[in-house]
Formats: C-alpha cells, structure tokens, sequence
C-alpha cells in the first residue's frame, strides 16, 4: 500500500468524512494481501524426537510449484499423517491463509510445522 492512500484516509477522518474507527478499518484492509498473492514465504519446519531439526523457507509461488510434483505415494502418505497436501497448496495459492497450515507432532515425537509468512 502506498504513503498517498494512508494520508487520503487520514484527511478523510481530519475533514470528518469518515469515523475514526472506518479509517482504522480502512488502514487495516490495505494491508491485507490480495487474493493469490504469491510474494509470501512458505517455512517448513520439521524436528524429530531425537533432537535433528530442518527448516526450510521458500518463495510460496516456488513451494506451489515444488508441491504440484510431489508423487502420488508421497502424497498418500501425507494424507496417513494427517496432511493433505493439495489443500495446503490450495491455502498457499490463494493467499487467503496467514500463519499456521499444518502444525502436527505423531507418535514417535516427529513435528511438522507449515507457516505462511
């Protein structure tokens, strides 16, 4: 969002056009990502109960695309574990998600974590 679009709401709640609270409403709208906004950072996150750990960041149009390849057994595993993966592409793709996708820990201690930033 651009300095200009700030002071114009500013001037409008100044010159009494809107209320205080629109323009507040109005300042947190503009930084909402648009839909699909694929300029957001995808981490992977995964630690296993013996103390190893990765982290992984990724451009999120990048883990789409890494994510789109991922072969059917792969897949069906996931889906075992509790993630499915095209919905988390999904989320990832159109934007609308911020924060946690997937954060679980199994049996055996392992945690995945998935955090759109």
């Amino acid at each position: 969002m651009s300095t200009d679009d700030r002071l114009r709401i500013l001037e409008m709640v100044r010159d009494g056009k809107i209320t205080p609270e629109d323009g507040v409403r109005l300042l947190d709208e503009l930084d909402v990502p648009p839909a699909g906004d694929l300029s957001r950072t995808v981490r992977v996150n995964i630690r296993d109960a013996g103390g190893g750990k990765l982290q992984v960041a990724l451009p999120a149009r990048l883990a789409v695309s890494i994510g789109a390849m991922v072969p059917e057994k792969v897949r069906a595993r996931l889906v075992a574990r509790g993630i499915n993966l095209d919905e988390v592409l999904k989320a990832v793709q159109q934007g609308t998600s911020r924060g946690p996708l997937v954060d679980i820990k199994d049996a055996g201690g392992t945690t995945v974590e998935v955090i759109v930033e």
